[in-house]
């Protein structure tokens, strides 16, 4: 018998990053050349047909002189954003709007004198950008993370996810808050996306319903990694795969129903890829006799 692919409903890319990316193809057809801060989108596939038409990479501000540049989705900083205004001839906004609803929340927050707990990973480009908008009276966790809290005075405290960050963590983190709460009033914000959140789900439930289950993205990339984490925690086979070409090193022998998820940086086109090669794949021959 074949062999059985189930492909997950929710797959390519999300709102966020298809802004991202087709605002970066439109100015790189138009200008040849275009800058950013870091990777424009967790995807070495996509990161690097982008640079093949003319992105630009840059580490300093200055690099970006005489160049468009475009802020990658996860955003930046406001004070980043202004020094860039210096050098870029023009700037391109592709900062996911659910992420820059978010910025909005903290920097309201921070105005009414909140003090701002930020749940995620204290190195990724949003949490970095939220933390400058935060300013002083806040502190980054990560969700395992020990955490004094001695020495906040203010009153108001807030709790804001990142928004690629699992439901499952961000519970932990807020359970430790809670547990150390002296504030006269706190706020929970609801901050995942909501597309990470329908991922995840479905990562869940695919993940119980298959003999394995593969995850495609980036390393890089926080939602993937977030979906890996779900899937190994009710199935040990849940690979991480990033190219097709990867899937020809994993032993399938034994598996006969397999599900397919995607991160929300990952081409669809990567899926169809998948698709072809595990419907090709040399294990697959022990189904078609």
């Amino acid at each position: 018998m074949a062999r059985k692919i189930i492909v997950g409903r929710s797959i390519g890319f999300c709102f966020g990053v298809t802004k991202a990316v087709t605002t970066a193809k439109k100015v790189l057809n138009e200008y040849g050349c275009l800058a950013t801060f870091g990777d424009l989108v967790h995807n070495p596939i996509v990161m690097s047909e982008l640079k093949e038409k003319g992105l630009r990479v840059i580490e300093n501000i200055s690099e970006a002189r005489n160049y468009p540049f475009i802020i990658r989705s996860h955003g930046l900083p406001p004070d980043v954003l202004q020094k860039l205004k210096q050098y870029a001839t023009k700037i391109y906004d592709a900062t996911c709007p659910f992420v820059k609803k978010v910025q909005n929340l903290v920097k309201d927050l921070s105005s009414r004198r909140y003090f701002i707990f930020l749940i995620g990973d204290p190195e990724h480009p949003e949490i970095k950008a939220m933390k400058k908008i935060a300013g002083d009276n806040s502190m980054v966790i990560r969700p395992y993370q020990k955490f004094d809290t001695s020495s906040i005075h203010l009153k108001k405290w807030a709790i804001i996810a990142q928004t690629t960050i699992s439901l499952d963590l961000y519970r932990t983190a807020i359970k430790k808050i809670i547990n150390r709460l002296p504030a006269e009033k706190l706020t929970i914000f609801n901050t995942i996306c909501p597309v990470s959140i329908k991922r995840q789900s479905e990562a869940l439930e695919l993940a119980q319903k298959v003999d394995a289950l593969i995850v495609v993205g980036g390393r890089k990339s926080s939602n993937t990694r977030k979906l890996v984490h779900i899937g190994r925690k009710v199935n040990k086979n849940t690979f991480l795969i990033e190219s097709s070409s990867e899937v020809k090193n994993l032993n399938l022998a034994n598996f006969e129903k397999i599900g397919i998820i995607s991160g929300a940086s990952t081409d669809v086109r990567c899926i169809r890829e998948m698709i072809d090669v595990l419907s090709d794949h040399p294990a697959q021959k022990k189904y078609r006799r």
